[in-house]
């Protein structure tokens, strides 16, 4: 490919040599070439005028043959880095070749006999044409290097082994064996643009009456200067007010117009951010759940709340400007051009200046916009934690500290917006030093101009106005390449999480009635961001159709990890679980989660009513059926109690009730769906013994006809199962019931209900308590089985 690009570079350098030197063959009077002419020109044997003599453009062509061979060698030495480097100095060169060409062209039509020469449209001609062409082909030679530029998802590359054996995430949480393609400046610019179409209505109706209003605001500085020449010239009352009272009428209509403009398009800005925030909450909420594992949350409230706002805002404004500002160009153009087409384009001087100097503090901007977005999140991520967990911050007095380093964060948003301060002032004085540097030229050139009768003074006063407003528009549309900038930063993470597919897209279809025969054959599994940690070996488990099973184990075992299996939130590495003979992952979403529901150790109750808590996700379930969960789960006497009763508001995450209330209302929440299967994972074991009692008492009642899963450590919740698996290790180790795992003094499962026993464990047999005395020793395997037997005895 290097070999490729070289010869594009060789053969440019000699395209650009021919046409330099053709053109000057024909730098004379007649459509004729001479040898001699070159000579003659090339040399400097007529010396040299700025205003006669075409020896500039052989520099510049020799600028280029330099830049372009210097590229040509560092390819070959694999130096695209250098390249890179280099690229925004060589479009730099190349503005000043176009804005030097059109500078020329004034300097020979001082003499009016120049322009009648062929050669110099074609040496004006190939400069203004060589000048982008060499932009490109510079650009191209970079086609093998890839721009400097950190995506959310990181480049597909081998990771280095660490002694920990866990992946890495990266700064915004996301894993690093995930990779998304990177959508270049202008891929995420049509991105934007196509949101807006989307809401093509309303941006029809502003445009609509963007064009009207510009339409009538042009033609506002050429009645200014009729104005001004009628009172400089003293013509008339007659005329004056004839020419006053067009003003007055087209002053007053682009008034009106562009205050229906400007509602259009807020309206417009509205739509988007709706339209943004929803595309963006749809594909989060759709996630698997190991991107939730590794992803901070305060970082995805701000994709939704400060990058869509920006987003939004800056997109539809900048279209607004963009367009209003073009079409005033245009006509101003047309207008510079009409009255004196050399003003005009002494005008387009700074043109390619100032587009050069917005594409720099584009880049700049860009940049900063996305660190500064980036800064946010962590700042929100902060105060999203901190203010979540107020209980625990009061209870260590770290208020002061929380608040420092909330100060922190905000600092770094501080220290990148006081760079951004910068580049405003650097891009501010450009923009201005360029039209005010215009402006003294236009008028030291437009005077000269009239004093030599090649200009009236009317048009030239009308052209003034013109070419004021052209630089105003220039600023603006300036302005709107900074502002797409900082909208591309502020995007570039906001479309990666709305192009992330997920890993398990849910979209199973099978509907089949479910008795909750659950078979779990050779699972293996490692969660995505701890790849070398493996969970689950092999492990295999049948649990029959209406058959309650407990899982118990050492912390670590896989237990709950078997739960999130079943729950669909992960897939398993190799393996199946299938619920009456059917893979989970063929069955419709919506359906499974109604047929499998579970109840966690820590349950989430919204910002809502009870009866919003309980019937959550069933918006089919009436009055009665809420009652009857309610009733079932122990939650309606209670509930009843209350002053709103099932209006009741449960508070943020269910502050307003207890821990006990909170799992029974759970509990509810999962009966209401009429599960075949309930999976209940440590549902008890964060209450006090008397809500323990209750909760325990509402779970043997609805566990009736209903396949059971039961992950516990306390022996109290377990020792009722029809079966007892134990888990250790990611595999299946024992299996029976409480009796027949007691039996067996070498396994597993004795040893964890003798270490309850010997540390005082409360286990609760039908509707006895059985308390032993804490710090029990037992001396030897061989007599535990019998101080345990007399324990009962004494009962």
């Amino acid at each position: 490919m290097g070999i490729n690009r070289v010869y594009f570079l060789v053969l440019f350098i000699l395209s650009d040599a021919f046409f330099t030197f053709l053109s000057l063959g024909f730098f004379g009077s007649e459509l004729k070439f001479s040898f001699s002419i070159i000579y003659q020109k090339v040399f400097l044997l007529d010396g040299y005028s700025f205003t006669q003599s075409p020896f500039d453009f052989i520099i510049f062509l020799v600028i280029r043959t330099f830049l372009l061979i210097s590229a040509a060698l560092l390819i070959a030495l694999n130096k695209d880095k250098i390249i890179e480097k280099l690229s925004l100095p060589c479009l730099g060169f190349s503005i000043t070749t176009v804005s030097y060409t059109i500078v020329k062209l004034l300097a020979f039509s001082e003499n009016e006999e120049l322009l009648y020469y062929p050669g110099l449209w074609f040496i004006l001609t190939w400069s203004w044409i060589v000048s982008p062409l060499f932009c490109v082909l510079w650009y191209l030679s970079l086609s093998n290097y890839p721009m400097d530029y950190t995506r959310l998802f990181n480049p597909d590359e081998e990771q280095p082994a660490t002694e920990s054996n866990e992946e890495s995430t990266d700064s915004d949480g996301i894993l690093p064996s995930e990779k998304t393609d990177k959508m270049s400046t202008w891929k995420h610019v049509k991105r934007l643009l196509a949101f807006c179409l989307k809401e093509w209505p309303w941006f029809l109706a502003g445009v609509f009456f963007l064009l009207t209003y510009s339409a009538v605001r042009i033609f506002i500085p050429y009645y200014t200067g009729i104005v001004i020449g009628n009172i400089v010239h003293v013509r008339g009352y007659d005329v004056l007010f004839r020419s006053v009272a067009i003003m007055t009428g087209l002053t007053l209509a682009s008034t009106v117009l562009g205050g229906f403009r400007g509602g259009c398009f807020d309206y417009a800005t509205s739509l988007v951010a709706r339209r943004v925030r929803r595309d963006l909450f749809t594909s989060l909420v759709k996630q698997d759940i190991a991107f939730f594992d590794v992803t901070k949350t305060g970082e995805m409230v701000s994709r939704l709340t400060s990058d869509c706002q920006s987003i939004s805002d800056s997109v539809a404004v900048n279209i607004n400007i963009f367009s209003r500002n073009g079409i005033m160009l245009l006509g101003a153009l047309f207008f510079m051009f009409s009255l004196s087409w050399r003003l005009a384009l002494l005008t387009f001087v700074a043109i390619p200046v100032i587009a050069y100097v917005t594409k720099v503090y584009g880049v700049f901007f860009d940049k900063l916009s996305e660190k500064m977005q980036k800064t946010i999140a962590n700042a929100n991520q902060t105060a999203e934690e901190v203010l979540s967990t107020m209980r625990t911050v009061r209870s260590f007095a770290c208020e002061n500290r929380e608040a420092r380093r909330f100060e922190s964060m905000l600092d770094d948003t501080l220290t990148i917006g006081w760079k951004r301060a910068i580049g405003y002032v650097g891009s501010n004085w450009t923009n201005e030093f360029s039209n005010n540097a215009i402006l003294v030229a236009v008028l030291a050139y437009g005077g000269h101009l009239v004093i030599s009768n090649r200009l009236s003074s009317d048009n030239f006063i009308s052209f003034l106005i013109y070419q004021m407003q052209l630089g105003e528009n220039l600023y603006s549309i300036g302005w709107v390449f900074t502002g797409m900038m900082q909208s591309v930063g502020a995007s570039r993470k906001v479309f990666e999480y709305i192009n992330r597919p997920p890993k398990i897209p849910n979209d199973g279809d099978c509907v089949a009635p479910v008795q909750g025969d659950i078979k779990m054959d050779a699972l293996s599994f490692v969660y995505p961001n701890r790849p070398k940690n493996p969970v689950l070996k092999g492990l295999s488990l049948h649990i029959r159709a209406g058959e309650t099973v407990a899982l118990v184990g050492p912390s670590g075992g896989g237990k709950s990890s078997i739960v999130s299996l079943l729950e669909h939130f992960y897939e398993p590495n190799e393996g199946e679980i299938t619920l009456d003979g059917v893979a989970i992952r063929d069955y419709d979403h919506m359906y499974y989660h109604q047929k499998v529901a579970l109840v966690s150790q820590e349950p989430v109750l919204y910002d809502g009513t009870v009866r919003h808590n309980i019937s959550y996700g069933c918006d089919w379930a009436t009055e009665d059926m809420i009652i009857e969960a309610a009733k079932t789960a122990n939650v309606h006497n209670f509930v009843m109690e209350l002053d709103k009763g099932y209006d009741t508001n449960c508070g943020e995450k269910g502050v307003q009730m207890s821990g006990g209330q909170k799992q029974r209302i759970a509990i509810a929440r999962a009966l209401i769906r009429k599960p075949a299967v309930l999976i209940l994972d440590e549902a008890t074991s964060a209450l006090d013994a008397e809500s323990e009692s209750v909760v325990q008492e509402a779970l043997n009642s609805c566990a009736v006809g209903h396949t059971v899963l039961i992950i516990a450590h306390r022996l109290s919740t377990i020792e009722k199962a029809d079966r007892i698996a134990v888990i250790n290790k990611g595999q299946v180790v024992q299996m029976g019931t409480h009796s027949e795992l007691m039996d067996d003094s070498d396994g597993l499962y004795f040893t964890l209900v003798s270490r309850q026993v010997k540390h005082g464990i409360k286990i609760q047999m039908d509707s006895s308590s059985i308390r032993f005395l804490p710090r029990l020793i037992l001396p030897s395997k061989s007599s535990k089985i019998q101080l345990m037997r007399e324990n009962l005895e004494r009962i």
